[in-house]
């Protein structure tokens, strides 16, 4: 006779990240990357493709990847945290800059 060994996992399987939550993050940290290089270089003009195309990608994937059933939301998460963040500085740093301006002195 043997005795059963009572595995607490047994029923549980791991949940595999979805591709596109995968990608909403890879694509958000990319852009997050690409913000912090170009206010560390002190480009007049930012690169629209950083701050505002990669955010959206990142957004649109990570909503996809929300959607999907039986498999972890983590990286969707934060991939549309990230990308929310970045939208939301750019879109901040345009008005704020707007409102600090004097036209008359």
């Amino acid at each position: 006779m043997e005795l059963e060994v009572n595995n607490k996992n047994k029923g549980k399987h791991r949940k595999l990240p979805t591709i596109s939550g995968f990608l909403s993050f890879l694509v958000a940290l990319l852009a997050l990357a690409g913000v912090n290089i170009s206010l560390l270089m002190d480009f007049d003009d930012f690169p629209q493709m950083v701050l505002v195309n990669l955010p959206v990608v990142g957004l649109v994937l990570g909503l996809l990847g929300l959607i999907t059933s039986k498999r972890s939301r983590l990286y969707a998460v934060w991939g549309i945290g990230i990308s929310l963040f970045i939208l939301l500085f750019t879109f901040l740093m345009i008005g704020l800059s707007w409102v600090g301006i004097n036209p008359k002195p």
